[in-house]
């Protein structure tokens, strides 16, 4: 049967009215994903080449906004959206404290932040070739970081690795803005 079905069921969870921010959203494969299932899907990068990317990826789709800026000063209207991604973008930030209060700032008084990035590790080569900020991050840093946003029900955990992956291993948190 493939795995596209059980993407597709997930994604069919999702209420069809919502607004979701896609930040650090590089070249859209995650905004692509979710656009058909979703009201809109705002995506933001700092970098032109990726934000190419995610347009010619996203070109289908009328409801995909995206939009140039910096994570740690979003170009998205505060209390705006309903949920919003930092996948794989914040070791990427210079200060992901800033990046994580941001997500917190667009969010409605009970949308849903979501992060996943990379666990601690110990290649530097890996580091510097992505061009990336740090060598991971703590999960305890994330729940707290997340906490200290205004998220609440902060959910912390380790992503098992997929067979065959090369990259560090990851973790995923979860939370909804204080109301």
């Amino acid at each position: 049967y493939g795995e596209r079905f059980s993407i597709a069921a997930m994604l069919a969870l999702l209420p069809p009215d919502i607004i979701v921010a896609d930040l650090g959203c590089g070249s859209g494969n995650l905004a692509a994903e979710l656009a058909g299932s979703v009201r809109k899907v705002i995506g933001v990068d700092s970098s032109t080449a990726m934000l190419k990317a995610a347009k010619r990826r996203t070109a289908r789709f009328d409801n995909v906004d995206l939009r140039k800026g910096d994570l740690c000063a979003v170009p998205i209207e505060t209390a705006s959206c309903d949920a919003a991604l930092l996948v794989l973008a914040l070791t990427y930030v210079s200060e992901p404290s800033r990046a994580v209060s941001e997500m917190a700032r667009i969010l409605k008084p009970g949308g849903r932040g979501v992060i996943v990035d990379l666990l601690p590790h110990d290649r530097e080569d890996f580091r510097r070739q992505m061009g990336q900020r740090s060598l991971g991050l703590e999960m305890s840093f994330v729940e707290r970081t997340m906490n200290e946003a205004g998220f609440e029900n902060v959910t912390p955990r380790p992503l098992a690795p997929e067979p065959n992956v090369k990259g560090p291993a990851l973790l995923l948190a979860a939370g909804t803005k204080k109301t």
